[in-house]
């Protein structure tokens, strides 16, 4: 028996029962804002050893500090732009897959970023420590604009461009950086573990499926436990249409998509009774396609 299936752990208000109801993507950021309190009050010695990534950390036996790096930022700056992307894209990953499956991807993404990043060394980089949540949140961002290519975002809140542009542009930018330092150059950002969260979005709902022959990453989505012990509550998830993209009416797929961002921020309690009708209709709708 696990700590939180234990009965003082599911009363309500207990810790475990509160964990249980987070959503993946509060947890994450509580997470990274943990480490980036502890970068502050912690010795700095110990941070450094155990919530940075180099291949000589790994060579050593840390191989944990491939995921404790992704969680960790030192720098104001570089902590609230990778939440606050990573708030703006992650919420509706989450309702289209669920909170086990999207835990698994940005999890996924943040190891082999960390990884893709500390192998530079053998490409003749220097082996310099790294952190940072930004290899998962490229991978999250890539994930968005494979789901949604035409959906506009706007830059800095003011220059519209479609989310395929925007990933397109940062991936050169990434790759271009990345040359430049294995040419002796110095830009001062991990543009390896960018390029590792990219890649890894691109093989898990691309690449593999296609050489798998399943459909997507959506339809292998384990809906076991997609209820809420207690409260009766069904995943997001479990809403999602598995018909082909190409069966899809365009306006119902975003009367849904913003229906499962409202459930997955607030609960499925917060919907209105016609809100709730459309969310049950399209559902059934989609599951009598399938």
């Amino acid at each position: 028996m696990g700590i939180f299936d234990r009965d003082y752990m599911q009363e309500p208000g207990s810790t475990g029962n509160m964990i249980r109801q987070m959503s993946a993507v509060k947890m994450i950021i509580i997470l990274n804002l943990s480490v980036f309190v502890a970068w502050a009050v912690l010795p700095q010695e110990l941070m450094r050893s155990q919530f940075m990534v180099n291949w000589s950390a790994l060579t050593s036996g840390k191989i944990w500090t491939l995921l404790t790096a992704a969680f960790s930022h030192n720098e104001l700056f570089h902590f609230f732009i990778n939440m606050l992307v990573f708030l703006s894209f992650a919420p509706v990953l989450e309702a289209r897959w669920g909170k086990r499956r999207f835990l698994y991807f940005y999890l996924g993404s943040a190891v082999f970023s960390s990884f893709l990043m500390s192998t530079m060394t053998l490409w003749g980089l220097r082996d310099l420590p790294g952190l940072g949540a930004s290899g998962a949140v490229c991978a999250i961002t890539t994930a968005y604009a494979i789901y949604y290519p035409r959906n506009v975002i706007l830059i800095w809140g003011i220059l519209p461009a479609p989310a395929w542009l925007i990933v397109a542009a940062f991936a050169f930018f990434d790759l271009k950086g990345l040359l430049t330092q294995i040419n002796g150059g110095n830009t001062g950002i991990g543009h390896a573990a960018h390029l590792g969260g990219i890649l890894f979005g691109l093989f898990v709902l691309m690449i593999i499926p296609r050489a798998l022959k399943f459909s997507n990453f959506d339809s292998a989505t384990n809906r076991s436990g997609s209820s809420v012990r207690g409260q009766g509550r069904r995943d997001p998830a479990d809403y999602y249409p598995t018909a082909s993209p190409g069966d899809r009416d365009h306006r119902e797929e975003e009367r849904l998509d913003h229906l499962l961002t409202k459930v997955s921020r607030e609960g499925i309690d917060a919907l209105s009774d016609e809100e709730r009708d459309d969310l049950h209709r399209i559902s059934r709708k989609r599951r009598d396609s399938s």
